[in-house]
């Protein structure tokens, strides 16, 4: 009741305190009353003798520009000052800057995870779309990995939230992120070029230069380089299964045990190896080696990046139009990332539970990594980007947007990183990735009139193309031979904005969207011992003499089945919006807007049962998802425009979301080594293992629909410059995201540690033992309360100079990293671990408090700076994806504390 009720007052004090404030109505239509350029001249002139004025800031929220503190939506906009004083280097960086967003990276596919407002998106494999849309210069970006494109040279960054389905279309349910490059600037020739060096010896380098070669016409370069060596402790490890991929000198390392179990190692694969023994014919092979350490500077989580951008505009100073046209390269030539076990959640777990870091890793610390399978990640995207404003008459515009996308992977992944003796590695091959192309055509009405309008058509295709194999080592690979996945969609949408009053603009939008995915000619093939095409059981030494390459080629594959598949939905998306200019500095809006992102048509399975040969086919399909959202708002400047406050309660009904995980779909019987309790093979009297026909899992990396989730918050920002050489800046929010109907379904989250069942068992879509139903869990990575604030002073030295202090604090309250909410689940399911061992690798993450400071020194007309900074000065372990299993509270985390120094200078 307490809650509810202080909720209940938040709200009223977001919608009164603009008429708290100010003279409300007796302003509102005096002020309402004036021409456009009247009011703007008036703004202008106010803000010219007010040295504590806070900028206006423009903003595209509504595909054309208006002032951020005018516009009825929730929006955040970061400059260009902000971005650098940050550190931002991608997307992914400016998740604390933005209300309700967070943002973590898969490792297995190179990507980041968006979460907006509770909402996200687990599918980011090319069968996945995002939750919130990642646009570039006002134009989508299909693929996730593009996010992790450097960001330099940029105007702004604007994060909307809440569904933009009518004007930004496909995937917006829950909101879009726009990256606007900076534009040439006509008339005018300059540049700069700035360098970071840092910690873990990063470098970085970048520069600009705008040249107006014309009065109507101008191009910009610009570019970037990041280098910077792994932040993580690395390991080669010679017992692993296989040996193909380490580097020399790896399997000549010390002789710790002339046979396993013996009890000497750091490891679970020095001291538990139980295949060792029986692997191979030669005896240097089957000796317990030690660990060598890694070269940092191509191991995992290193930064090996590059990219750079030509823009042009061409602004005919006779004419009626402008074309602003970017292409744009980047290139990822890293290590890529890896999972690594959370060492502080598991500090003091006892021996009896699984122990902690220090009795299966080399030491306890959480950025470490024990592999066999060197990384590596070839990322290369190429972009072309053109925007076209035509002016048909002095009321009505044409704007044309075209992009075209092409991004090129190839990876190489260590997925067990030595916590099971069952080797595993992830590759992506040459010619896996993604082509789109996108135009979108819009008539804009002018602004004069009492209705302003924007209609449009959106066509976009996209194909996809994936090579790739998982290699369990010791038996079974599947490949993915994926030649033409594709989406085709097609969106009419409209909004009008008609003013019923001067004070009082009712807002309308609609959206018809058709999307069609289809899978042609793929196929998913298999190569096992029981077919011959593997080496054989534990025949290592017969391994180890293949190439790295051998299992890259289908041809050599035994057995495949097709993946053709194909779906359609349509979708009727709206917006109905109705804004109040409480006076000239303030409005309140409110709005009830839908969200759609289409569904998928999945993998399609058909395993053969090596014993009867009989196929069984599994199809993965799963719906669409849909949101509805009601949200009420308040924006205001105050204190002779020194302080802009915004304000916004949200409701969103969320149906059919989707959730993607690796799990079983159904079982078939393979031959198999028959397995002690322990796990290890029962061998006969030869010294190899028995085999028998098993019923085995079918795994499958599959999405499912959650019925329904309801999610409500409250986002508080404000920007104040109490004094002419300071500022403050900064959020708070309250969000409440959980599933409110019936989801029965099996538990995955790590069943085999918390209910002590073999691997079979644990993945056995069947066993009663793990159904479970998970209304009233909350959803993943949404803290209930977060909070930031940053704080700039400014101190002018006369002719020396000027020295600019920064600080932030960014807090978040505890959350989930996952949908399963473990803790809460200890009375309703039956784990056979005491509650005391699942603290140590449940889900929860706990809250925290990240630091982030800077020091710069400007001459007198800036030609030049230099800066010292720190980012997460408080060094918080920060996990952002889970991936736990077999007792291993394992996933992506955040950088350790980061510092250095930067400098530049501009011409």
């Amino acid at each position: 009741m307490f809650k509810r009720n202080a909720l209940s007052l938040a709200v009223a004090l977001a919608c009164t305190f603009p008429a708290m404030a100010q003279d409300a109505a007796a302003n509102a239509q005096q002020n309402n009353a004036k021409p456009a350029h009247a009011a703007d001249s008036a703004a202008a002139a106010k803000t010219s003798s007010n040295d504590v004025a806070l900028e206006v800031i423009s903003v595209t929220a509504t595909k054309r520009k208006t002032k951020l503190m005018e516009t009825p939506v929730a929006i955040s906009a970061i400059s260009d000052t902000q971005l650098q004083q940050h550190g931002v280097n991608n997307v992914v960086d400016i998740a604390d800057l933005v209300p309700g967003l967070d943002i973590s990276v898969a490792s297995e596919q190179a990507a980041p995870v968006i979460t907006m407002r509770g909402i996200r998106s687990t599918n980011i494999t090319e069968l996945g779309d995002p939750a919130v849309g990642v646009h570039l210069d006002g134009i989508y970006s299909p693929r996730m990995q593009g996010a992790l494109a450097l960001m330099y040279d940029v105007e702004r960054v604007e994060a909307l939230r809440g569904p933009q389905g009518t004007l930004f279309g496909r995937n917006s349910t829950v909101g879009s992120i726009n990256v606007l490059s900076a534009k040439p600037e006509i008339g005018s020739t300059y540049g700069n070029a700035n360098t970071e060096l840092g910690k873990f010896n990063a470098k970085s380098f970048g520069g600009m230069l705008n040249l107006g070669l014309t009065d109507d016409f101008a191009v910009r370069f610009s570019g970037k380089t990041l280098q910077r060596d792994s932040y993580v402790e690395g390991y080669w490890d010679p017992n692993q299964y296989d040996t193909r991929y380490l580097p020399a000198g790896v399997l000549d390392a010390e002789v710790i045990a002339e046979n396993s179990y013996s009890g000497v190692g750091q490891t679970l694969t020095q001291r538990e190896n139980w295949w060792i023994d029986a692997a191979g014919t030669n005896p240097n092979a089957q000796k317990v080696r030690a660990l060598t350490p890694a070269n940092k500077s191509d191991f995992y989580n290193n930064a090996n990046e590059h990219s750079f951008r030509v823009s042009t505009l061409w602004q005919p100073s006779a004419g009626r139009f402008t074309n602003h046209t970017v292409f744009q390269y980047y290139r990822n030539g890293s290590a890529g990332s890896v999972d690594m076990v959370n060492c502080d959640k598991l500090r003091g777990r006892p021996a009896e539970l699984g122990g902690d870091c220090a009795s299966f890793l080399p030491s306890d610390n959480t950025y470490q990594a024990v592999v066999n399978v060197p990384g590596k990640l070839e990322l290369d995207i190429t972009y072309l980007r053109n925007t076209l404003n035509y002016e048909l008459s002095d009321e009505l515009d044409l704007v044309w947007l075209a992009g075209y996308e092409d991004m090129q992977r190839q990876s190489a992944q260590d997925t067990e990183v030595g916590l099971d003796v069952w080797d595993g590695a992830m590759f992506f091959l040459d010619g896996t990735g993604a082509r789109s192309y996108s135009t979108e055509l819009q008539l804009q009405s002018d602004e004069r009139g009492d209705l302003v309008w924007i209609a449009g058509v959106n066509l976009f295709h996209e194909k996809t193309v994936t090579f790739g194999y998982y290699d369990n080592p010791m038996d079974d690979k599947a490949f993915w031979d994926q030649p033409d996945r594709s989406t085709d969609a097609l969106a009419a949408f409209g909004q009008a904005t008609y003013n019923l009053t001067p004070a009082t603009h009712l807002t309308l939008g609609y959206r018809f969207s058709d999307e069609t995915k289809q899978d042609k000619g793929g196929r998913t093939l298999r190569c096992s011992n029981a077919d011959g095409c593997a080496p054989g059981w534990f025949n290592r030494t017969l391994l180890s003499d293949l190439p790295t390459n051998a299992f890259e080629d289908p041809a050599i594959y035994k057995s495949s089945f097709a993946n053709d598949n194909k779906g359609s939905w349509r979708n009727h998306d709206f917006r109905l919006g109705l804004d109040y200019d409480l006076s000239a500095d303030t409005m309140l809006y409110g709005y009830v807007a839908s969200g759609f992102k289409a569904g998928g048509i999945g993998d399609v399975f058909e395993v053969v049962n090596d014993r009867t040969g009989q196929k069984q086919r599994f199809e993965t399909q799963f719906d669409p998802e849909k949101v509805l959202t009601y949200e009420l708002g308040a924006k205001t400047s105050l204190l002779n425009n020194s302080l802009n406050l915004q304000a916004v309660f949200f409701y969103t009904d969320y149906t059919d979301m989707q959730y993607a995980s690796v799990g079983s779909i159904g079982n078939v019987e393979r031959l198999a080594a028959v397995e002690n309790p322990d796990g290890s093979p029962v061998l006969g009297p030869d010294g190899k293992p028995l085999l028998d026909y098993r019923n085995m899992p079918v795994i499958a990396y599959y999405t499912q629909n959650v019925p329904a989730s309801t999610i409500k918050g409250i986002e508080l920002e404000f920007d104040w410059k109490p004094y002419p050489s300071g500022r403050i800046n900064g959020y708070v929010t309250w969000t409440d995201a959980r599933i409110t109907e019936d989801w029965i379904t099996k538990w995955d989250y790590d069943p085999e540690y918390l209910f002590k069942l073999s691997y079979e068992q644990s993945m056995d879509p069947n066993n009663s033992l793990l159904s479970t139903n998970l209304k009233g869990n909350q959803l993943a990575m949404v803290p209930e309360i977060t909070a930031n604030l940053s704080y700039t002073h400014s101190v002018d030295l006369g002719r020396f100079g000027f020295i600019h202090g920064w600080f932030n604090l960014s807090w978040k309250d505890k959350s989930y990293n996952t949908i399963w909410n473990v803790d809460r689940h200890l009375d309703d399911m039956q784990f056979a671990v005491s509650a005391d061992a699942t603290r140590y690798i449940d889900d929860r993450r706990d809250a925290y408090t990240s630091a982030n400071a800077s020091l710069k020194y400007e001459p007198v007309g800036q030609a030049w700076y230099a800066e010292v900074f720190i980012s997460n000065a408080t060094d918080e372990l920060v996990q952002h994806w889970s991936n736990t299993g077999k007792g291993f509270p394992k996933g992506s985390f955040g950088m350790p504390r980061y510092y250095g120094v930067r400098a530049g200078f501009n011409f």
